[in-house]
């Protein structure tokens, strides 16, 4: 496997990779592989919570929920700050 970081596993390698772990088949005392098992517990995390959509897309759809409340929330203080400050 390289060592890129930024190389995302799928799904199913993470799945497998995580279950061989879980099984005492892999050597987490070398570095290199417990560096590799904690990537797919990550991405198996990921995938588990929120399915195989893209980070962009969940980080679009989050920044659009953040400004909706935030605008919510200036659009009720505004009138009332006027009103009675």
């Amino acid at each position: 496997m390289p060592n890129d970081d930024h190389t995302e596993l799928s799904p199913e390698e993470a799945e497998r990779i995580v279950s061989r772990a879980q099984a005492g088949e892999l050597d987490i005392d070398d570095p290199e592989i417990r560096r590799v098992v904690s990537r797919a517990q990550r991405a198996h995390a990921r995938h588990s919570m929120w399915g195989d959509a893209p980070r962009r897309r969940v980080w679009l759809y989050l920044g659009i929920g953040i400004a909706f409340l935030t605008l919510w929330i200036v659009g009720l203080a505004v009138p009332l700050l006027l009103t009675f400050g």
